[in-house]
């Protein structure tokens, strides 16, 4: 089943261990093949996700206290935007619903 566009929002921050994780986690994705997936897709991932992690940890261990109002705005823009991507579901939704 697809995923609706709300659902593909990412609440967490680019700069957050949870967000670079899931921003790169849809790299694995980009296959449907297991094969392809396990094999190609997820050792450049799991690369890619300590080298983001290791630049998160030091970032936040010298500029950390200095961002965190920054990061509390962008998240409610994200969430602004998930919520406006639900209104607009809701409303096709309905305007598509069969009588």
């Amino acid at each position: 089943m697809e995923k609706l566009a709300s659902e593909k929002v990412i609440l967490s921050s680019p700069m957050s261990f949870v967000g670079s994780t899931a921003r790169l986690w849809r790299l694995t994705s980009l296959s449907s093949n297991v094969w392809i997936k396990w094999l190609l897709l997820m050792p450049p991932t799991i690369a890619l996700g300590l080298l983001a992690w290791s630049f998160v940890f030091c970032w936040y261990s010298i500029f950390g206290i200095f961002v965190i109002p920054w990061r509390l705005f962008r998240r409610s823009q994200r969430k602004d935007k998930m919520r406006a991507l639900q209104h607009r579901e809701m409303l096709q939704a309905v305007k598509v619903r069969p009588e």
